[in-house]
């Protein structure tokens, strides 16, 4: 339960602080004294969104801190989770600082919004007057059922599977959308691969094919040169090699003579081996035109074709082409895998839909188990509070397409009078109505939650009269389970309070704050007078204040 608070610069509040206790505590004071200040600062510290203009004095820090005692919540779970100190004290604090920027701490650590909302959810329910309209909303018909059925870590499970398969059919989606992209691409890649294989591109040399083509352009020259050269070199006792060889044997009778001219055979040596080798190259390349001569055609249009290649892929050499080769490659066979990607989805989507089809059914079955408790715990409620000819009930019904949140169809009806037909509530129920039955769900909900404290701003706002005093007793009835702190303008509701705080105004440094103080028996007569009459000192309003005191 909450045991502390503490704000510090917040709107009108300068400092203040406000210890709570066990049971029921009401909060009263005169329009625009700072009740709802003091909500929006807790609210903050809870993990909404921090609004700046709040901040009036920019100069210091803006800090709430609240204080909760989780003796009995057993919360451990979560504070290991978040690696946070446990303590059966916790202190939650928000920070906001000069610069507009905010942090949030448990227990001394920073952490995350998300992760302080996750706390914060599990400790207090704030219920405001706007509040009322949830239970215009059919998913909170299914929060009542799922309470009071302890379907929670069935919904938890389902919502966990339900996610997984949104994600599996939007992986689908994407899937098809890429496969159809494929199929219309498909002939066209295919062709194009075609093109690449009749070209045997991986074995092509383009510098070879062009040196052959050259060859070509000029070959009978070629031929004419390399012969006649042929010729000079090996032409019998004429030829360049058999002179050399005559040079060589006679120097070679002297090497001994001379080192000079042993020097000069070995250098005739080695011209006589590099010509031989000159002319095997020159014999090599005779013989490779004379068995070319008649691909040469051939060879031109396989280089017409990697021209053509090139320019309608705009490259320019063979291991580009080779590259988009790979690629389209790549894509042809993505289409075959990507039809086995998507049937391996759709089984999975398949499986996962049966799967969750009955967990669905389980939760709603659980959920029509208790409609009828609900329902008479419901206009129990209502008659305490005034609504002797209304009654409330819930229709269910299923659908065949698994939602979010199962199976289920939910509407509550009501009707205020005997007879009558029952409509939807959100059709026909007045905003005093709609008050009451909401603090009916609250109470039915505050014996099977484990929340630890309720706040309810106004939530009264429209009732007047005896019915007032049934609320308030109703609230009353409420902490004997939990924690209650109700804001009010109501004297019947204020008075059943175990404790009374008053907010107020008053001036300090020449400025207006807002303060709160708790009240003493005698003041508590006073301020619920004030609230009946507008006058504290009427004694008629008096002696009807401790009347409701006591």
């Amino acid at each position: 339960m909450l045991t502390k608070l503490k704000i510090n610069n917040y709107a009108l509040i300068d400092s203040l602080e406000i210890s709570f206790n066990k049971g029921m505590t009401s909060i009263t004071g005169e329009t625009g004294a700072g009740k709802s200040i003091i909500l929006g600062g807790l609210s903050m510290v809870l993990g909404s969104r921090v609004d700046n203009s709040k901040i009036i004095n920019k100069d210091k820090k803006c800090f709430v801190e609240a204080s909760f005692d989780l003796t009995e919540m057993y919360l451990k779970n979560y504070f290991v989770k978040n690696d946070l100190d446990y303590d059966d004290t916790t202190i939650i604090r928000r920070e906001v600082n000069q610069n507009g920027k905010s942090r949030a701490f448990i227990n001394d650590t920073p952490v995350k919004l998300d992760q302080l909302s996750e706390l914060t959810n599990n400790l207090i329910d704030v219920h405001s007057q706007f509040n009322n309209l949830d239970i215009l909303d059919s998913n909170f018909i299914f929060l009542i059922l799922d309470s009071l059925s302890k379907n929670q870590d069935k919904i938890k499970e389902y919502s966990r599977n339900f996610k997984l398969l949104k994600v599996l059919e939007k992986e689908l989606n994407d899937k098809k959308i890429l496969r159809d992209k494929l199929n219309s691409d498909l002939d066209y890649n295919k062709f194009l691969h075609d093109e690449f294989n009749d070209l045997e591109i991986n074995n092509i040399n383009q510098e070879e094919l062009q040196d052959k083509i050259k060859e070509a352009d000029d070959l009978d020259q070629i031929k004419d040169v390399l012969s006649i050269t042929m010729g000079h070199l090996d032409s019998g006792e004429v030829g360049v090699l058999n002179k050399l060889q005559d040079i060589s044997r006679n120097l070679n009778k002297l090497s001994n003579s001379s080192e000079r001219i042993n020097l000069l055979c070995k250098r005739i040596q080695s011209i006589i081996q590099e010509l031989n080798i000159i002319s095997s190259d020159i014999e090599l390349i005779l013989s490779d035109i004379d068995n070319n001569e008649e691909n040469i055609d051939d060879l031109r249009s396989m280089q017409d074709k990697i021209y053509s290649l090139q320019n309608k892929h705009r490259v320019n050499t063979i291991e580009e082409l080779l590259r988009i080769k790979n690629d389209i490659e790549f894509k042809i066979s993505t289409q075959n895998d990507i039809d086995n990607d998507v049937l391996k989805i759709e089984k999975s989507i398949s499986s996962l839909i049966l799967n969750l089809k009955a967990e669905a059914l389980k939760i709603h079955n659980k959920r029509r188990s208790v409609i009828n408790d609900f329902e008479k715990l419901m206009n129990k409620n209502l008659i305490e509070l005034g609504m002797e000819k209304s009654n409330v009930k819930i229709e269910l019904s299923e659908t065949e397409i698994i939602q979010k949140n199962g199976i289920s169809i939910g509407k509550l009806l009501f009707r205020s009078n005997k007879g009558s037909r029952y409509c939807e509530l959100k059709d026909i129920a007045s905003g005093g109505e709609i008050s009451r039955i909401m603090l009916s769900v609250k109470t039915i909900l505050s014996k099977y939650t484990k929340l630890a404290s309720i706040i309810f701003d106004e939530i009264d706002t429209g009732i007047s009269g005896s019915v007032s005093s049934k609320v308030g007793e109703l609230m009353k009835f409420m902490a004997q389970n939990m924690q209650v702190i109700v804001i009010t303008h109501i004297a019947q509701v204020a008075s059943k309070g175990n404790f009374h705080f008053k907010v107020f105004k008053r001036e300090h440094n020449d400025k207006v704050i807002t303060d709160i103080k708790l009240l003493s028996d005698k003041e508590r007569v006073n301020e619920i007078a004030e609230m009946l009459s507008g006058d504290r000192s009427n004694k008629s309003a008096n002696e009807l204040a401790s009347e409701l005191l006591n």
